[in-house]
């Protein structure tokens, strides 16, 4: 059986975010086909994971102890910071503590990077690298990373679509939402890089937008009270808690939305548009990231808008929304985020 070492800052709950959940499913799917140790800075209790205290770029003589003495056949790497310049100097690190391994870097969005940070990149860019973003790709097309594009992963043990219908209304009596509106809800971090504002407009028209806010939401997001009084004060309903059962948000819902634009403001293929989809909830999104590139319509579940057109094609398509639409994409595009990753380890 392949070694694998994964490395990564957070493994610990909860996983209510992006990437805290891809790191946490993708360690459950290494931990269940390989030989597998893990580290880092955050996480559970269990025998195979190393929680370190170390500095900034993982440079530690525990963590070279821990790869020397594992000698994995392949390391994979998902920083939580995803592509920044520091990310790419640990890569290097454990280069320099694993010179026999297979290196995988997994960044799930581009983030900033100077001029003379890209020059330094070009030397010490990694071996191979995977990424759902296609502004990512084409960076590391630019700059010669070997890399391919993949989708991410969708827990569909738990985000799937309610068997009865009528258990609908429950859940809005569960929530204290109310039941005869027709909610349509949002994800995500709450703060002006996603695009919240254009939701008021829809909840203008008679809509009920329920937005629910990640408990990990950064603290430095920019102007977070005033946008959450604003959203607040238009009606919006703001759960900003921690919700165990998220699915059963989705499942609640008769239309999840996705506002984002700004290319930072989210991984490169959101999940909560790929949990809203695997719980049978229709979707209006912009043309972020790869969405449009491995959804496409979803087999008619996927609905694709400029932000600032949403309330007229939301009327476009309104009547639509009796239709089922519980057929998805999202169980494929599992299985060619397991296929791509298992191939790159097992052909090392």
């Amino acid at each position: 059986m392949k070694k694998v070492l994964f490395i990564s800052e957070y493994l610990n709950p909860p996983y209510d975010e992006g990437i805290k959940k891809t790191v946490y499913n993708l360690f459950l799917d290494l931990d269940k086909n390989y030989d597998l140790q893990a580290v880092c800075r955050y996480g559970f209790e269990k025998s195979n994971i190393q929680i370190i205290d170390t500095n900034v770029l993982f440079y530690s003589n525990k963590v070279k102890s821990i790869i020397k003495d594992f000698n994995p056949d392949s390391i994979v790497y998902l920083p939580f910071q995803s592509s920044t310049f520091a990310s790419y100097l640990r890569l290097k690190v454990f280069t320099y503590f694993a010179r026999k391994s297979h290196i995988i870097f997994i960044a799930l969005q581009p983030k900033p990077i100077k001029s003379w940070q890209k020059i330094i990149i070009k030397f010490i860019k990694p071996r191979m690298a995977f990424t759902p973003s296609p502004v990512l790709h084409e960076y590391w097309n630019n700059v010669k990373i070997k890399n391919k594009m993949i989708p991410l992963l969708t827990d569909l043990s738990i985000f799937k679509p309610l068997k009865n219908i009528d258990y609908k209304k429950t859940l809005r009596i569960k929530y204290d939402l109310p039941q005869n509106a027709f909610i349509v809800s949002h994800m995500g971090h709450l703060n002006e890089g996603r695009n919240l504002k254009l939701l008021i407009p829809l909840q203008n028209e008679g809509l009920q937008i329920v937005v629910v806010g990640s408990s990990s939401t950064p603290t430095d997001a920019l102007g977070t009270g005033k946008l959450k009084d604003e959203l607040l004060k238009s009606g919006i309903i703001i759960l900003d808690r921690y919700i165990e059962n998220i699915e059963e948000i989705y499942q609640l819902s008769d239309l999840y939305i996705f506002p984002v634009v700004k290319k930072n403001s989210s991984i490169g293929m959101p999940l909560s548009v790929l949990e809203a989809r695997a719980c049978g909830v229709p979707v209006l999104t912009t043309y972020y990231g790869s969405l449009n590139h491995y959804l496409d319509t979803d087999y008619g579940g996927v609905f694709y808008s400029e932000p600032e057109n949403f309330l007229v094609n939301f009327q476009t398509i309104k009547n639509k929304f009796t239709l089922g639409y519980n057929k998805s994409k999202v169980s494929e595009l599992n299985d060619l985020f397991f296929t791509t990753i298992h191939q790159q380890i097992n052909k090392q």
